[in-house]
């Protein structure tokens, strides 16, 4: 699975010119606020709001999104992630946490434990190893031995009063907490009353459909557009970030060590962001026939995706 501090995924909305803040409604009741958070341009689009609502509705979740940041954070050396990662346990860890890492659990079993937060190891092996010079040899097994061995999700203890990582481990959480970051936000919505509003930080969640009743226009990175009325849909793509020439991308099977190269793109629909963020990732190592079984037993479950052949792939 990814392990790069800091990523944009390669979904796109089908909506208004970027700017800073709430753009120009093109409705009475149309609202879109544009800005930045999570290292990425964001945006919250209402289909039928008060737009004074609207501007509170968007205060509570930047709160509730630097909270969260607070927890997952690879970038602050103070977050719980961090924390967990420099002592390798962590005591009376926060409810978000132990959430998103049972989640990670259920997507492990999901992918045929592909998606695995712990190969952390992995992207700091991959990064010094190409850091004096992108262009040499890709590492041998010989090399990759000892990141590998500190990778694995089931060594992991978790539980609402202590986290521990296996000897020498280290957790990223960028593959799956876009998406609680992304659910959160929608709860934040909920709770105020809020309907037909599409959200994505990262990952792009629907609350209902627009208000002329029709529903939300997603585009895939080949420009299909996907129809989302109430549910969430992300994407993975290994050419967002590479360290090499030779192609070596922020994606990692836990099972070789080695960046995945089944997929150009893969992106997965469900229910949840959270959900949908760690499938996308953990399918990314999969060979084509694999994911599509694997994500025909997840229950509310849809993939799209692009091999590295140019076959498109839909399950």
């Amino acid at each position: 699975m990814q392990a790069e501090p800091t990523r944009r995924r390669v979904l796109s909305i089908m909506a208004a010119a970027a700017a800073t803040g709430f753009v120009p409604p093109a409705g009475a009741r149309t609202r879109e606020w544009r800005g930045a958070a999570l290292g990425a341009d964001v945006s919250i689009r209402f289909s039928d709001a008060d737009g004074v609502l609207a501007e509170q509705a968007v205060a509570r979740i930047l709160d509730e999104v630097e909270r969260l940041e607070a927890i997952f954070s690879l970038q602050r050396g103070d977050s719980e992630l961090c924390r967990l990662n420099a002592a390798g346990r962590l005591q009376a860890p926060s409810p978000d946490l132990v959430h998103v890492l049972s989640i990670a659990r259920q997507a492990h079993g999901a992918t045929l434990g592909r998606f695995d937060p712990t190969v952390q190891p992995l992207w700091r092996f991959h990064l010094d190893w190409y850091a004096a010079d992108p262009s040499r040899p890709r590492p041998d097994d010989a090399d990759l031995a000892a990141a590998r061995a500190r990778v694995g999700l089931s060594r992991m203890r978790i539980g609402p009063d202590l986290i521990e990582l296996p000897p020498g481990g280290a957790l990223t959480l960028n593959g799956i907490a876009q998406g609680h970051i992304t659910d959160r936000a929608a709860a934040v919505l909920r709770a105020a009353g809020f309907r037909r509003v599409l959200v994505d930080l990262g990952e792009t969640r629907a609350l209902d459909g627009r208000a002329d009743g029709g529903p939300w226009r997603v585009a895939l990175p080949d420009a299909q557009r996907i129809s989302l009325t109430d549910g969430a849909i992300a994407t993975s793509a290994g050419g967002a970030t590479r360290f090499a020439a030779n192609g070596d991308h922020h994606i990692f099977d836990p099972a070789t060590g080695r960046p995945a190269r089944h997929w150009d793109w893969l992106a997965v629909a469900h229910p949840s962001a959270t959900m949908a963020d760690a499938l996308s990732t953990g399918l990314y190592c999969l060979e084509p026939r694999l994911a599509a079984h694997a994500i025909g037993a997840v229950p509310g479950a849809r993939m799209w995706a692009c091999g590295n052949d140019g076959a498109r792939v839909e399950a």
